[in-house]
């Protein structure tokens, strides 16, 4: 009887946490695949708004001429929801990232619910979309997708990490990457206090810098910059043809 309860216990685990895992990296490749197949990139910034970083974005984005995505967190939003309202008046995408970043894999789900939950609140009540959700560390256990389900969300993967908030790449290493795979769902952080980088460069900076260079990049590729949702609308459209090759 024990080694049956164990085997249920563990396979019960397994499943809370690896079912969830797996249906994330197919979710992620279906990403790439679709941005690939059609030359898309979406710029997409986690955990803000900033105090100024996600206003500097605003302005950055607004004279390139192009739109993002933001998933905010709900403490930030309520906190700065001037921010918000500017960036959904500037046509960009705001989805949820909850109220206080709580990782799925180390929470109780009655608490992560409450948290999604309130998250969600906040941000629609700023106008942000109220479908769109980026799992903080992108974890997602079995409640998470019932949850999830239940209230029409979207979650939102990513297929390029800059690791801007913790580990730093370097901006080449980032665009070849992109330009390896024909495009992709960036994913940056417009939250500002983070430690700046072996060069010494504050993450502001190289935020800033980075988005810069990926646009530019874009358009010598012939790459198109889109908002996240926008990704789901090329699929039923033929593929790209890209006007330049990659190197």
């Amino acid at each position: 009887m024990i080694p049956g309860i164990i085997s249920a216990i563990l396979i019960g685990g397994l499943s809370w946490f690896l079912l969830p895992f797996f249906w994330r990296k197919r979710r992620e490749a279906r990403l790439a695949r679709l941005c690939q197949t059609h030359g898309l990139i979406a710029l997409t910034y986690d955990d803000g708004p900033g105090q100024t970083l996600t206003s500097k974005l605003i302005t950055l984005l607004e004279t390139r001429h192009v739109q993002a995505s933001f998933f905010v967190l709900g403490k930030h939003a309520a906190a700065r929801p001037e921010v918000i309202r500017d960036l959904v008046a500037h046509g960009h995408e705001v989805g949820h990232h909850t109220h206080d970043h709580s990782n799925a894999w180390k929470t109780a789900p009655w608490t992560m619910a409450r948290d999604l939950a309130h998250g969600i609140r906040t941000v629609t009540g700023l106008g942000g979309a109220a479908h769109l959700f980026r799992p903080p560390y992108g974890k997602v256990t079995i409640a998470g997708l019932i949850q999830g389900y239940a209230s029409g969300l979207t979650h939102a993967f990513w297929s390029v990490d800059t690791r801007d908030s913790w580990a730093r790449r370097p901006t080449r290493e980032v665009l070849d990457e992109i330009g390896a795979k024909g495009g992709g769902v960036v994913l940056m952080h417009d939250y500002d206090d983070y430690d700046a980088g072996g060069d010494g460069s504050s993450h502001e900076d190289h935020v800033l810098s980075l988005t810069g260079a990926i646009i530019d990049f874009a358009r010598a590729r012939g790459l198109k910059i889109v908002r996240f949702s926008e990704i789901e609308t090329h699929a039923a459209r033929p593929a790209a043809k890209l006007l330049k090759a990659y190197p």
